[in-house]
């Protein structure tokens, strides 16, 4: 009799923890930014590093009237 109870709560325990693992939600959580943050943060740092050396190759116009010493 003790075999049969062993093999009851033994089959009983496993075919319990497999429904229970079956139905458990699986939850994502996100550690960092997403791929879109990613690829944004990439295009703002390299559209500031355009301007910086678009503005490091502007030189005044000679014409310009403030550009000349005085």
């Amino acid at each position: 009799m003790i075999p049969w109870l062993i093999l009851t709560a033994v089959a009983s325990g496993s075919v319990c923890w497999t429904l229970g693992h079956r139905t458990a939600r699986t939850r994502v959580i996100v550690i960092g930014a997403t791929a879109q943050q990613d690829e944004a943060a990439l295009a703002a740092d390299e559209t500031a590093r355009f301007w910086q050396l678009a503005d490091s190759l502007d030189h005044p116009d000679t014409d310009d009237p403030r550009s000349s010493a005085a």
